[in-house]
C-alpha cells in the first residue's frame, strides 16, 4: 500500500493552520471582553458616582459603555457585582492596613512603643494616604455612595475591626508591662473609631492631598502620644 505523502502533507497543513486561527480567534475574542469589561467598569464607576448605589440604573450603565443589557450580564451578574469590582481592592488594602494594628505585629516588634515602631506605623499611614489618593473613586464609593450595597458598612465594619485589634493590642501592652495603666473598653473604643474617622473625613469632604499629609500628621501624633500617655508609656 502506498502513502500519499503530499496529501498527509496537506492535511497536516490545513490542521494546524485551523489551530492556529482558532488561538488567533480566541485571543481576539478575549480582549474584545476584557475591553468590554473595561468600558462597562468605567461606565458603572461614573454612575454609581452620580447617583450612588440605590440610585444607579443598569440600563444606563450597560447603554453608555455602548453594549447591550444581555452582554452586560455576561461580565456582572447584578449591580452589586459591579459595585464590589470597583471597590473589593480598596477594602483588601484598608483592612490589611488596620491589621497591623493586632497583637502578633506589635510582639514581632523589638520594642512595640519605641521609636521604630513608630516609624513603622506611620509609614503604614503614609501608604494608605497614598493609597487613597491613588483610587479616591472607589473610597468616595464606600464612605457615601454606598447604601443599600453588601458594603454599605464599610466604615463601621473598619471601625470594629480597628477596635478589636487596639483593644487586644493595648491590653497586651499593660499586661507585658509596657504600660503602667489599663485603658478602659469605652476609652479605645473612641480612639480607634476616631483615627478610622479621621480618614473617612478625608473622602467625605474631598481634602487635597498636600492638606491631607499634613492632616494626618497632626492627627496620628494626637492619637499615638495621646494613648501612650493615658497608659502611661513615657513618650520621648
Amino acid at each position: 500500500m502506498s502513502i500519499d505523502f503530499d496529501n498527509i502533507v496537506i492535511i497536516l497543513f490545513d490542521f494546524f493552520s485551523s489551530c492556529l486561527y482558532n488561538e488567533e480567534k480566541g485571543k481576539i475574542m478575549g480582549e474584545a471582553s476584557s475591553e468590554t469589561k473595561k468600558r462597562l467598569l468605567e461606565s458603572a464607576r461614573k454612575e454609581f458616582l452620580d447617583k450612588g448605589f440605590m440610585g444607579a440604573s443598569l440600563r444606563t450603565i450597560a447603554a453608555n459603555a455602548g453594549v447591550t443589557t444581555g452582554a452586560m450580564y455576561r461580565h456582572f451578574k447584578d449591580k452589586d457585582a459591579f459595585f464590589c469590582a470597583l471597590v473589593d481592592q480598596a477594602i483588601e488594602v484598608t483592612t490589611k492596613a488596620v491589621m497591623t494594628a493586632d497583637v502578633l505585629t506589635h510582639m514581632k516588634a523589638e520594642n512595640p512603643v519605641g521609636k521604630e515602631h513608630e516609624e513603622e506605623e506611620n509609614r503604614i499611614l503614609s501608604d494608605l494616604l497614598d493609597y487613597i489618593y491613588s483610587d479616591f473613586d472607589a473610597y468616595t464609593l464606600l464612605v457615601s455612595k454606598a447604601s443599600g450595597s453588601t458594603h454599605e458598612h464599610f466604615v463601621e465594619e473598619m471601625c470594629d475591626l480597628y477596635t478589636k485589634n487596639c483593644m487586644q493590642t493595648l491590653n497586651w501592652l499593660y499586661e507585658q508591662k509596657y504600660a503602667t495603666k489599663p485603658i478602659d473598653e469605652m476609652t479605645i473604643h473612641v480612639i480607634a473609631t476616631g483615627l478610622i474617622n479621621a480618614f473617612a473625613e478625608l473622602i467625605t469632604h474631598k481634602i487635597p492631598k498636600e492638606q491631607a499629609e499634613n492632616y494626618i500628621a497632626n492627627v496620628r501624633d494626637f492619637f499615638h502620644f495621646g494613648t501612650m500617655h493615658v497608659m502611661g508609656i513615657p513618650c520621648k
